[in-house]
């Protein structure tokens, strides 16, 4: 019950935290200020899991350390790509696109592992494909963003399997109390190097603020939970869900062209789902 609340109001939060943030953009504020300050919140939520290690069993070693730095390096690139994809299209199209990050890591299993194909697997790219199709419905005079916002999305996704991977290689090995702050202390150590950029436009720094608090929050919420439970499959579709909540939320209130492209968007985020749960279920 508690694996399924928590994942399923990540997925939520991340639909209602993106959400402020693409506002935060559209009245003024920067890409690498939203990068800066959603970086730092999710560090800030992740230093008292470093209190479980009073609690839980931890066993740290230099190998899980360096998997650590690793998964905060790619998190912290792929932080970038997801903040450049929702600048450049609707939060209904950039947000669902981050969820092919899961066939990503399936087809990686193939590719590195030698993982046998399924049926389900292909099924899941074929359904993949359809569904950037359906998403990326939109005005002509926009098609160019909307282009740009799929390839910062695919590389963002493909930065974030390799974070899930490490996180599902070596959390449970070395203890999330030990491996999940290390990691975000990484991505915060990496974020000056975005450079300096000037304060968000005081209309924006209020959306600012809840947007990046949220994310902050729900990012280190779905890996502490797959590294104390390590049921990632059943985390992941709940999580997964966040490909429709993003597109309803969007709809509700967004600033974009949700509500004039809902069926198509609606469809182009069922469709992803559906792979998800394909590219996950053995």
């Amino acid at each position: 019950m508690l694996i399924s609340l928590g994942a399923l109001g990540a997925a939520v939060l991340y639909a209602v935290g993106y959400l402020e943030l693409k506002g935060s953009i559209q009245h003024g504020a920067t890409s690498k200020r939203v990068n800066i300050f959603s970086n730092y919140a999710m560090a800030a939520w992740s230093m008292p899991l470093a209190f479980l290690a009073l609690f839980l069993p931890t066993h740290p070693n230099w190998e899980s350390a360096g998997a650590a730095v690793a998964a905060g390096a790619s998190l912290f690139m792929g932080r970038i790509c997801t903040v450049k994809a929702l600048a450049k299209a609707d939060l209904s199209i950039s947000a669902p696109l981050l969820g092919t990050k899961t066939v990503l890591v399936a087809l990686f299993s193939i590719l590195l592992l030698h993982t046998p194909v399924g049926w389900n697997l292909l099924i899941a790219a074929g359904l993949t494909v359809a569904a950037l199709a359906l998403l990326q419905v939109g005005p002509d005079h926009n098609k160019h963003h909307r282009r740009s916002a799929v390839g910062w999305a695919m590389g963002a996704s493909v930065l974030f399997a390799l974070v899930d991977v490490l996180t599902q290689g070596f959390a449970r090995k070395s203890g999330v109390a030990f491996f999940q702050p290390l990691m975000f202390v990484a991505l915060a150590a990496m974020t000056p190097l975005l450079g300096s950029t000037p304060p968000a436009p005081a209309a924006a720094k209020k959306r600012l603020l809840i947007g990046g608090v949220v994310i902050g929050f729900q990012a280190p919420l779905v890996i502490m939970l797959i590294g104390l439970f390590g049921q990632a499959t059943l985390i992941n579709i709940l999580y997964a869900t966040r490909t429709i909540w993003s597109v309803a939320v969007d709809a509700w209130r967004g600033e974009g062209n949700a509500r004039e492209f809902l069926v198509a968007r609606s469809a182009g985020a069922l469709l992803l789902l559906g792979a998800i749960i394909l590219a996950l279920v053995k």
